[in-house]
C-alpha cells in the first residue's frame, strides 16, 4: 500500500469498514436475543470437542489406527454431549410481569390502550428461531402484521425500529 492513497481509495475503504460494523451490529442484534439457544450449542460443542479429543488421543496411544481411534472419538463424542448437555428449558407462555412492561413501554409510553382484538406481543427472532420471551425481543405490532409476519427472521430495518 502507497503512503498516499488516493480519495477514491480512502471512499471505498471507509464504505467497506462501514458496511462491516453495520453488519456485525445486526448479528450481534439477532444473537443477543438468542442468548439461551447459543449458549447451549456452545456448551455442547466444548463437551463435545473435550471427549472427542481424549478419547481418541487415548485410544491413539493405546495402538489404534488413526482413523478408527478418530472415528471412534467422534462418536463419543457426540454421543456424550447429547446425553450430557441439556438443552434451554423454554415457556413458551410470556409471563404477566414481562407482558405488562412490553405493553408500558410500546403502548402505555404513548398514550395508546392495550386492545386484544387489534394488538399481539410479536417476537422479534421467532421463538421458533431461537428468541426467548425477554423484553428486548418482545414487542407489540397490529395483529394483522404479526399475522404476516410470521416466523420470518427480523430485518435490518426492523431491528432499528
Amino acid at each position: 500500500m502507497t503512503p498516499h492513497m488516493p480519495v477514491n481509495d480512502l471512499a471505498v475503504v471507509a464504505i467497506v469498514g462501514a458496511v462491516i460494523l453495520i453488519i456485525a451490529w445486526y448479528l450481534y442484534q439477532v444473537a443477543s436475543r438468542k442468548v439461551g439457544a447459543i449458549r447451549y450449542r456452545i456448551r455442547s460443542i466444548v463437551v463435545g470437542l473435550g471427549v472427542y479429543w481424549l478419547v481418541a488421543y487415548v485410544l491413539a496411544e493405546q495402538g489404534l489406527p488413526l482413523f478408527e481411534a478418530v472415528a471412534v472419538g467422534v462418536l463419543v463424542g457426540l454421543g456424550s454431549a447429547w446425553l450430557l448437555i441439556r438443552p434451554p428449558r423454554t415457556d413458551r407462555r410470556i409471563s404477566n410481569a414481562v407482558r405488562r412492561q412490553v405493553i408500558a413501554r410500546d403502548l402505555t409510553s404513548k398514550g395508546l390502550k392495550w386492545d386484544p382484538t387489534r394488538h399481539h406481543i410479536d417476537h422479534l427472532v421467532p421463538r421458533s428461531r431461537g428468541g426467548d420471551n425477554s423484553p428486548r425481543n418482545l414487542r407489540v405490532v397490529e395483529k394483522q402484521r404479526n399475522l404476516r409476519k410470521g416466523g420470518k427472521m427480523p430485518g435490518f430495518w426492523d431491528i432499528l425500529k
